[in-house]
């Protein structure tokens, strides 16, 4: 699953640390809090980053 983990690497990446270390295990951890997300799917997750990021945007001049 390569293309996904890319586009949410893209779109999300600067804000958030996004891994699929195994089949049906998707990550993102936050630069700012290293606050945790998890899903089973990668639209999953993109939901839950969207709604994390709207409740609390993450500052996007974080270097890691």
């Amino acid at each position: 699953m390569e293309a996904p983990l890319a586009a949410l690497q893209w779109h999300w990446g600067e804000a958030y640390i996004i891994v699929n270390p195994e089949p049906d295990v998707w990550i993102a951890q936050r630069r700012d809090n290293h606050q945790t997300l998890r899903a089973d799917y990668p639209e999953m997750l993109r939901d839950r980053i969207i709604a994390d990021y709207l409740a609390c945007p993450v500052k996007r001049d974080l270097v890691s």
